[in-house]
């Protein structure tokens, strides 16, 4: 979605398993009289094998054996997404919300009651860089699932009356997304990081997506969705001959199309301050960060485990600091934010409007410490074990090693970094941690955007490393 609501292959967990592993990965206070017992050596993922072939077409497939559960999901991903929608804003979100609604062969009912008679259910979405089409279904069905995936991917039917939905609907919730402060802040955010590039534009403009026309959305489909830029996964409990077979038929007549290459957008080299006014807002949205280098870099695992320890955790520096110490806000975040061919690193927080300031200046206090001073190696220890443990329980799902394995192959990464990710983690030294912070968290290039009262300006500065940086 041009918005904020929009699809991106991450890897979800539940808030409650995260909090326990935060808490339960770290010693308990001085005061107590008692400490848990030491953790056990971190157990790197292991993933079975797989099994891949490519159709004349040029679609990939792999196979993956994968849990005992009789389930089994399939996932078409495409290589297209906001990025190709051009000047017609929103083009791939409508596209893909429709591919559901409807082939040259079945009506969205029968779809859906297909899906439904295969113990499952169907789904679409689209992101930045890739959209999909997906099923969850009994492992019995693999190969009828594959012939109904397929024939929503190549036999798609749109109808004006669907379109016109669709637009109306979309319109109406990117009005809410637009209205909220956490989303104009990460729209500026980004306008600013990835300026000149696609990236950069976070939300459609209404009018132009009330203008797209039923041609613009079949386009879209007829030139992005195509099989030299597409790879089915199948993961799951399944007869692998039968879902071999099956995906050969359905999916052979599936048109080849093109190739395309996304250009790696030109990082910003200064400093910016935007403030976006909302009158008497009891509360400050900030976002502070800037673009970093993407998941390709060997510099990327240490970045990640770096973020974890500074404000990426519910046990980090940065969320102890202006959280638990300060009550400046409750629930502030930093993240490795990762597309293709970019990154950024970014801290979001909400804070009170009278300690704005206060809470910058926190942040930034965090930064410089850790550029400064490496931290121990009990207190890094117990960041990287609960960034395995995240990792391990976050690929026991078949929707997620499906996650994983696009994000390799997305990003040019080989197989072998699922396997040696939690190496890779643990082999980061407290000395590598204090020089990728001071390496890449340049405070005078980092771009600040404060929405709130206008009163609370006056606070920035009087924060000194503010005042120096965006001229105050």
């Amino acid at each position: 979605m041009k918005g904020l609501l929009k699809f991106s292959i991450k890897r979800p967990l539940q808030t409650g398993f995260i909090l326990a592993l935060s808490l339960l990965a770290f010693q308990l206070p001085a005061q107590e009289k008692e400490l848990p017992p030491a953790g056990g050596t971190p157990k790197s993922f292991k993933l079975t094998d797989t099994h891949n072939f490519t159709l004349d077409n040029g679609l990939n497939v792999t196979l993956i054996q994968y849990g005992s559960t009789p389930k089994v999901t399939l996932r078409l991903i495409t290589d297209t997404g906001n990025v190709d929608d051009g000047a017609k804003d929103a083009v791939s979100d409508l596209s893909y919300h429709l591919l559901t609604e409807g082939t040259s062969t079945r009506s969205a009912k029968e779809i859906a009651e297909a899906a439904a008679n295969m113990g499952g259910q169907v789904q679409s979405s689209v992101g930045i860089n890739a959209g999909f089409l997906q099923l969850d279904v009994l492992s019995d069905y693999v190969g009828d699932a594959a012939n109904l995936l397929a024939d929503l991917a190549i036999n798609s039917k749109f109808t004006d009356e669907d379109r016109s939905r669709t637009v109306n609907n979309f319109v109406r919730d990117l009005t809410v997304q637009k209205s909220t402060p956490g989303n104009q802040a990460t729209s500026a955010f980004y306008g600013s990081v990835f300026a000149g590039h696609p990236y950069a534009k976070i939300f459609a403009d209404e009018k132009v997506v009330q203008s797209l026309t039923l041609q613009d959305l079949q386009s879209f489909v007829q030139k992005n969705l195509v099989a030299k830029r597409s790879h089915l996964f199948i993961a799951g409990k399944f007869d692998q001959q039968k879902a071999e077979a099956a995906v050969k038929a359905a999916f052979a007549s599936m048109p080849a199309g093109e190739t395309r290459q996304i250009s790696s957008p030109t990082k910003a080299n200064t400093a910016e301050l935007i403030f976006i006014p909302r009158p008497n807002a009891p509360q400050s949205t900030l976002q502070f960060g800037l673009a970093v280098v993407d998941a390709s870099h060997e510099d990327f695992v240490g970045l990640r485990v770096m973020n974890t320890l500074l404000g990426g955790s519910f046990a980090s520096r940065i969320t102890s600091n202006i959280r638990e110490n300060k009550g400046y806000t409750y629930s502030p975040n930093s993240a490795v934010n990762s597309r293709v061919k970019a990154a950024t690193w970014q801290q979001q927080a909400d804070v009170t409007a009278e300690a704005t300031g206060p809470a910058l200046a926190e942040i930034i206090k965090e930064i410089k410490r850790l550029q400064t001073e490496a931290p121990s190696e009990q207190e890094l220890t117990g960041f990287k074990n609960y960034i395995s443990g995240i990792y391990v329980l976050q690929n026991s799902a078949r929707g997620s090693i499906i996650n994983e394995l696009w994000f390799l192959k997305s990003h040019g990464l080989p197989l072998s970094r699922l396997e040696n990710y939690v190496q890779l983690v643990n082999a980061m030294t407290p000395a590598q941690i204090s020089a990728l912070a001071a390496k890449y968290l340049t405070l005078d290039k980092m771009t600040l955007v404060v929405v709130g009262d206008e009163s609370v300006k006056a606070q920035l500065s009087a924060v000194p490393e503010l005042k120096a940086v965006y001229k105050l």
